[in-house]
């Protein structure tokens, strides 16, 4: 008999909430006022239907980068080594249905990117060497505070070098955290560009400059996963021509597979 996986929801609420640095807005348009327009669509009075209603639909003002959703190489940049970078549409279903790996880092130093170093641990603790067949996701303890205030204060940043490991030398294609972005705090990277220099602004993300991949963020109970022995889907919609996507993405695990 076979035996359903376990479904964990990885996607925080969609909508607005003092944790969003660009606002949400979502205008409720009511049965009412969807009576009135399917009554004017067809040609008939309101009144023809029960109670004048018919559907009810929304109206959303936000960016692509909203919410949990899905950063395309083209977000980075116009060109990735040279090349054009690909739009979110232009991704490949592929990347997005892959075995997922979980690397709690929230312990670590908070106002350090996470190093490579952290990733060689987690390796030998659990016996596996991430690679390209894998999407990695980082548990920093961020999703804990998504829709409160501060959200974008939360959680840990990756390193250059890590990111570099992860895409340059293991081949791995997304990956993904629970924090705001796969950079730093604001205020990090304002301390770091004191001592660092403006490179060091963003400076995850524009590793896409020289090798294509695509980003996660704003995930949430990541503190629910196993290491191992899950797969991941997070399929972004497909914005024409857009530098990232909304995603619902989604943890499958095998029966019997715990924290």
């Amino acid at each position: 008999m076979n035996v359903a996986p376990r479904l964990v929801d990885l996607g925080v609420p969609f909508g607005p909430n003092p944790g969003e640095r660009v606002p949400v807005a979502i205008e409720r348009l009511s049965h009412e006022a969807g009576g009135a327009h399917l009554a004017q669509l067809v040609g008939m009075d309101p009144c023809c239907l029960e109670g004048g209603r018919a559907w009810a639909s929304e109206r959303i003002t936000a960016i692509t980068h909203s919410g949990t959703h899905m950063d395309a190489p083209f977000h980075y940049a116009p060109t990735v080594a040279g090349r054009p970078a690909r739009t979110i549409d232009e991704m490949p279903l592929d990347w997005f249905y892959r075995p997922g790996c979980c690397i709690p880092v929230e312990e670590g130093p908070q106002r350090q990117p996470v190093a490579p170093e952290e990733l060689l641990a987690w390796e030998r603790r659990v016996d596996h060497r991430v690679g390209e067949g894998d999407i990695v996701l980082f548990h920093t303890g961020a999703g804990a505070y998504f829709g409160q205030e501060g959200y974008s204060d939360k959680g840990r940043g990756l390193s250059v070098e890590l990111v570099r490991l992860l895409t340059h030398e293991r081949g791995v294609r997304v990956f993904g955290t629970d924090a705001w972005s796969i950079d730093p705090p604001y205020d990090v990277m304002r301390e770091r560009m004191g001592t660092l220099g403006p490179e060091s602004v963003w400076a995850a993300h524009f590793v896409g400059r020289e090798v294509e991949f695509c980003v996660l963020e704003k995930l949430c109970n990541l503190e629910t996963l196993p290491p191992l022995g899950f797969w991941v889907a997070c399929f972004p919609i497909k914005v024409h021509r857009g530098s990232g996507g909304w995603v619902r993405p989604v943890a499958f695990l095998r029966p019997g597979v715990t924290p």
